[in-house]
């Protein structure tokens, strides 16, 4: 009997800051950790069969809160990673297309949205997976936004709300939905409204490990977990 393997993962990947403080490290350096532990298991993912691979990178908070150094340290990790990502062989080989969702236009400096455009261009006619990454994100506000759009386009014709018309209002609209959220760093609970009408249905695991210790055996053992699950939908 073949494994069941979820067609959309979303991550939340926790744990950067404290796993650097628990090496005397600053946070960057936890970030950095953090960005080769997501590129080993981008790859490893799309490689088990996962179809739809979706990484909330920052929050809304995390670019309005934290301090300048630790916030510029973040757009130089953001620059070379988007600017790898363009020219990545192991991208290209699976045909991976690079999505960026959030506010990341209006807030990040030019030099990093270009790197991030250049990486989206580079990718946008490949159709074997979808590597999607939210930046300046906050799915609260993401929510409140579908919900104006759609109240202003009733007030220029009737609109009748669906689940079809909220979909296509979303950041997400053209995304699947999440079969699995990952959430790292031993804090078992979802923030800022997760990609809340995308997570409706999806199954929760949670692992105390911080993000930069996160390895490709322990993403095995969510897949694992998840292909044993029962979903009762209601039944």
């Amino acid at each position: 009997m073949q494994k069941m393997i979820p067609t959309h993962v979303a991550i939340i990947p926790d744990g950067n800051r404290r796993w650097a403080k628990a090496r005397g490290k600053r946070a960057c350096f936890g970030h950095s950790r953090g960005v080769a532990a997501f590129e080993k298991i981008a790859l490893y993912s799309f490689d088990q069969g996962v179809r739809c691979l979706s990484i909330w990178g920052m929050s809304l908070d995390n670019m309005q809160r934290r301090s300048v150094t630790e916030v510029m340290g973040l757009m130089k990790i953001f620059k070379k990673e988007f600017t790898r990502l363009a020219g990545s062989e192991e991208i290209h080989q699976r045909e991976v297309q690079i999505n960026v969702l959030g506010e990341w236009k209006r807030y990040f400096p030019r030099d990093v949205r270009e790197a991030i455009n250049k990486a989206r261009k580079a990718t946008r006619m490949y159709q074997k997976g979808k590597l999607n990454f939210l930046l300046v994100y906050n799915g609260t506000d993401e929510m409140i936004r579908a919900i104006q759009a759609i109240a202003d386009a009733g007030k220029a014709q009737g609109v009748n709300v669906t689940a079809n018309i909220i979909k296509q209002n979303l950041l997400t609209y053209d995304l699947s939905p999440v079969d699995l959220v990952i959430r790292t760093g031993g804090e078992p609970h979802l923030s800022n409204g997760f990609m809340m009408w995308d997570t409706a249905d999806a199954e929760l695991y949670f692992t105390d490990k911080y993000w930069p210790a996160f390895e490709n055996e322990d993403y095995r053992r969510a897949l694992n977990d998840y292909a044993g699950r029962r979903r009762r939908r209601g039944k």
